[in-house]
């Protein structure tokens, strides 16, 4: 499953957090719990890692991942933009469209996206 949303959000440390709340949502939903959760951002990674921050803007969201990660086992790791290309490529296909979008097989994805896969 990938997915992209376009997010209200100030900072990219916050659109990150976002992103794995939504994440983490939908693989609880699916009944998955054991996860390996790559974030673009080290700063979220290591405040998912701390289960904590004393970041006041994202402290609420942190709060809110971190309830959810109680419900499952997860793995989290900072993964570097350049490599996690399919993510980068979602995004700005969302940025320019400002659709949701959920995919669930290779066939769904965005041409775009096929090649970076």
């Amino acid at each position: 499953m990938a997915f992209s949303f376009p997010a209200q959000s100030n900072t990219n440390n916050s659109t990150e957090a976002m992103a794995a709340k939504v994440g983490l949502q939908w693989c609880i939903q699916q009944g998955y719990n054991d996860l390996y959760l790559e974030i673009d951002s080290q700063i979220v990674a290591n405040m998912l890692i701390a289960r904590n921050t004393d970041n006041l803007y994202l402290k609420g969201l942190i709060e809110d991942i971190t309830t959810l990660m109680n419900h499952v086992e997860v793995n989290i790791a900072h993964c570097f933009k350049e490599a996690n290309q399919v993510a980068d490529m979602l995004a700005k296909n969302t940025a320019k469209s400002g659709n949701n979008g959920f995919y669930y097989t290779f066939q769904q994805l965005p041409g775009n996206v096929k090649g970076p896969f």
